[in-house]
């Protein structure tokens, strides 16, 4: 009776340990079909920048009607403590105009601008290194000046969100931009500093981002104004900056928050800065500094956010099979004992 107690027992534990086994096998093949299904995003820039949108990518529609008064849903409003730097920036250059909000961005702008020929490449570091990079060797890309621009308009009291678009599906090909609140005219006005330029209509007015963006597809006649006429703008012929931003207007999307104080001060991010850009979102985005991403929802871009979301699904599947290959594989090494 005995012996065939213990041979139940042992059959019993080699049909769930084959079982086990399976499904860890299985797990693991399936996993790495996903990631080879990466394996066009992982092999460049760009295609990280797309992984790590379709990661905060929301599912709710960006809706741009809403002031810093009545702050819609899960946008991150900076609870970080601004840097000595910015505040010592904004103080001795005198870079807040009482009364002015729009008039304190121009010059902060005109401030980020220097004359002459700016280096290529991303810069890639903190606030500070940022912005001494900006302003000393005129480099950066247009992510960097709309990070140092939401830092000094923070301290110096203006509210600033941030728009992006792209050319490649929601991924790292396209630009990104900036947009403040006017108190004193209570409506949001657009600047791109990256560009050097502002959007005003026929009347002189400067404009939202969502206006101008109206404006571009109805073909009303607009004029960009120079942030700094001193400074090198970003298309001498507007025909050009208006055929760019043109091409990108199927994929605008808004970044949900401009806690740029409180993603720079992150430890996870201070960490894994050291390495790859694309581990220090992760770390980011991991300890929840990093903001999520909203789309513009057009009729052009539905197969490319529906894409996305794909995209998101998948990358929420790789921790999934990797526990459940674990906890099979521990299981399968129980059963094997007898366990």
């Amino acid at each position: 009776m005995i012996a065939q107690h213990r041979s139940d027992v042992v059959a019993r534990a080699g049909g769930r340990g084959r079982v086990l086994g399976a499904v860890s096998i299985a797990s693991v093949l399936a996993l790495l079909l996903l990631l080879v299904s990466f394996g066009s995003e992982l092999s460049d820039s760009a295609g990280l920048v797309k992984l790590r949108n379709a990661m905060l990518l929301q599912a709710q529609a960006v809706d741009a009607d809403w002031t810093p008064d009545s702050l819609p849903d899960g946008f991150m409003v900076d609870a970080g403590e601004p840097i000595a730097l910015y505040r010592d920036i904004v103080a001795q250059n005198g870079l807040v105009v009482p009364g002015d909000d729009w008039a304190t961005s121009l010059a902060i702008g005109r401030h980020m601008l220097i004359d002459g020929k700016r280096a290529e490449g991303p810069i890639q570091g903190d606030l500070a290194e940022t912005y001494r990079r900006i302003v000393e060797r005129g480099e950066g890309y247009c992510g960097d000046f709309t990070d140092s621009f939401a830092g000094l308009a923070a301290v110096a009291g203006v509210f600033v969100r941030t728009w992006s678009f792209s050319f490649d599906g929601f991924g790292g090909h396209g630009h990104t931009f900036s947009e403040i609140w006017d108190r004193q005219k209570g409506r949001w006005t657009m600047i791109d500093v990256f560009n050097n330029f502002y959007p005003e209509d026929s009347a002189g007015n400067p404009l939202s981002a969502t206006t101008f963006r109206q404006a571009l597809l109805e073909g009303r006649k607009l004029r960009l104004v120079p942030v700094d006429e001193s400074a090198r703008p970003g298309f001498v012929h507007e025909e050009k900056a208006f055929a760019y931003y043109r091409r990108g207007l199927p994929q605008w999307y808004m970044w949900w928050g401009n806690n740029v104080f409180e993603y720079d001060q992150s430890g996870a991010v201070r960490l894994l800065g050291e390495g790859h850009r694309a581990l220090e979102q992760f770390g980011a985005i991991l300890s929840g500094v990093h903001p999520g991403m909203r789309i513009l929802y057009e009729a052009e871009n539905r197969e490319a956010r529906e894409a996305l979301y794909w995209m998101k699904w998948k990358l929420l599947a790789v921790p999934a099979l990797a526990l459940l290959a674990l906890i099979a594989w521990i299981g399968r090494s129980r059963a094997a004992r007898g366990v």
